[in-house]
């Protein structure tokens, strides 16, 4: 083997070696740099409480903030590039005081191209172990249910092409006894 053909042979494995390391370092980084684009937002007492990865370079993270007399629960739509993920848009709403259940939506379509809807909301009650929601089409898809580390808890319903306007939330407890029934 040549000395010109070695030195190419090195420098390709280099190379590969030093975009692998960058790259598994940028993987570990993802939450931290997705907290402080969702902090950019300056929103007083800001807490991530959970991350859903969606689509390349594409996430949901959901998050509370607020004040002592008022607190409200959303989403940040984020987007990475090279430089970083970024804050693309999102959405919160004030924490419902007469509801056992909070519930928002928000429409994906714009953000996300496999996406179309999210249904999510803040659960109040404890005896809450399951949300199901009824679309319009007289389907019925069951909630994921994230519990944080403070033992609260909150529920979301992301879809791929059910429209999820008009749609009926149910939550239950684990005997199947509904707890409360909100139409959207």
């Amino acid at each position: 083997m040549s000395k010109h053909f070695k030195i190419k042979v090195f420098c390709s494995i280099a190379i590969l070696l030093i975009v692998s390391y960058f790259m598994g370092i940028g993987q570990q980084n993802n939450a931290k740099e997705i907290e402080k684009a969702v902090l950019s937002l300056n929103q007083p007492m800001t807490k991530i409480v959970h991350i859903e990865a969606l689509e390349n370079n594409k996430a949901i993270a959901f998050y509370e903030w607020g004040t002592a007399s008022e607190d409200y629960f959303g989403i940040a739509k984020l987007k990475k590039d090279l430089f970083g993920w970024h804050f693309i848009n999102g959405s919160t709403s004030a924490t419902p005081k007469e509801y056992k259940i909070g519930w928002s939506f928000s429409d994906l379509k714009s953000d996300f191209s496999n996406y179309t809807d999210i249904l999510y909301g803040k659960i109040f009650d404890a005896e809450i172990v399951d949300v199901l929601v009824n679309s319009d089409n007289g389907k019925q898809y069951s909630a994921k249910i994230i519990d944080d580390k403070n033992g609260e808890k909150f529920w979301f319903l992301i879809t791929d092409g059910v429209k999820l306007t008009g749609s009926t939330v149910t939550a239950r407890s684990q005997d199947g006894k509904i707890i409360e029934q909100i139409t959207r």
